[in-house]
């Protein structure tokens, strides 16, 4: 691992987010995007230079004032995966995750996620008070976590297009809730995650970990930047406190941070993070896909 992947690493391990930049030539980028959109185009009669198509068919399209998608992406990705369409990307992909976080320690799981949005009916972005949850429980004495969320853009994504936004650091501030918090016996919770910590333990019932839904309270309660995270408030000055000045936190710094980019570029962040979806407050959509690895 040279200087700069190790410099990379121990940034991802101390925020949960990384940003790697073109990562995946442009060519690669616009034949997969050009596929995803005849299949969209195809199943739903969408087209994306027709923004009359985007809402036409209201049974096909879900979300509310923030941002809308579609319904039945799955299908759409499980075809492009087997098609071979995005093998270019995924094959651009590994050797980067190989460099930064060890060769043969991580590998991509069959099932591509579209996160595909349209722009809802909000008119001002400002910092989500709603929706901030993670993916991924959290173990006491592993340090890493099971998956990796890889963002794969298809086109410039900016704040206003409806950006994930994560809370850098969360990770850890779960990590510590977890010493206090977690309780053994979570069988079912391990099986459900069974296609990424299948091999990780011996014994399920000798893992101690603290479910997904039993981190964002305990901080709400414990930390006023928190509390003001989850109520509303003014964009300036949410903006302000949570993305430009951030806090820390027993020692860990915390900010909230949209998940934006170029074409060709990748966002690696760790699903234990609490994240949400943005306002899609401009005119166009937000392209990106979704690739999870898993630990070996």
């Amino acid at each position: 691992m040279t200087t700069t992947e190790l410099s990379r690493f121990e940034d991802f391990q101390k925020k949960g987010v990384l940003k790697l930049s073109n990562v995946i030539d442009i060519e690669k980028v616009v034949d997969a995007r050009t596929h995803l959109w005849q299949e969209v185009n195809r199943k739903f009669g969408i087209r994306i230079d027709e923004p009359s198509t985007w809402f036409s068919n209201v049974n096909n399209s879900v979300g509310g004032a923030r941002a809308k998608r579609l319904n039945g992406m799955g299908s759409i990705m499980r075809d492009l995966k087997a098609s071979g369409k995005l093998d270019e990307i995924e094959h651009a992909i590994q050797p980067v995750i190989d460099h930064v976080f060890g060769a043969h320690t991580w590998r991509p799981l069959d099932l591509w996620y579209s996160l595909l949005s349209f722009p809802g009916s909000e008119t001002v972005w400002n910092v989500p008070h709603q929706s901030w949850h993670s993916d991924e429980p959290c173990v006491v004495g592993d340090v890493e976590p099971w998956s990796l969320f890889v963002f794969v853009f298809l086109d410039t994504v900016t704040v206003d297009m409806g950006a994930t936004t994560v809370v850098s650091g969360s990770h850890r501030r779960a990590e510590s809730l977890a010493k206090v918090l977690a309780t053994p016996n979570n069988e079912a919770l391990i099986n459900a995650f069974e296609s990424v910590n299948s091999g990780l333990f011996e014994n399920p019932n000798d893992v101690t970990l603290l479910p997904m839904d039993q981190v964002l309270e305990p901080l709400i309660q414990e930390d006023p930047w928190f509390h003001e995270l989850v109520n509303k408030g003014s964009p300036d000055k949410r903006i302000q406190r949570f993305i430009d000045e951030g806090s820390t936190q027993n020692g860990i710094e915390q900010k909230v941070v949209p998940l934006t980019g170029a074409a060709g570029d990748i966002i690696v962040f760790d699903p234990r993070c609490l994240h949400t979806f943005s306002a899609n407050i401009s005119n166009l959509p937000r392209q990106i896909l979704r690739l999870d690895f898993r630990r070996q």
